[in-house]
């Protein structure tokens, strides 16, 4: 993963900081379908999205019990 520069991120609008208190940047991380799961960094990414099923993550058509809304 390519470290991106603090003038990137702002122009992305890119929130500074990992809720894990790492002190890293976080980024977003989305499931298959590009709906948001939550905020990570290098230092808990793997952790964090450990709490997903691995489908989720990785296929579009993944099942589900609940409607989702197309936007």
């Amino acid at each position: 993963m390519r470290e991106i520069s603090d003038e990137e991120r702002k122009r992305e609008g890119l929130k500074p900081y990992c809720p894990c208190k790492s002190g890293n940047y976080r980024t977003a991380q989305h499931d298959a379908r590009g709906i948001f799961l939550c905020y990570t960094c290098p230092a808990c990414e793997r952790e964090k999205l450990s709490h997903y099923r691995p489908d989720v993550l990785t296929d579009p058509n993944y099942p589900h019990s609940e409607p989702i809304d197309e936007e």
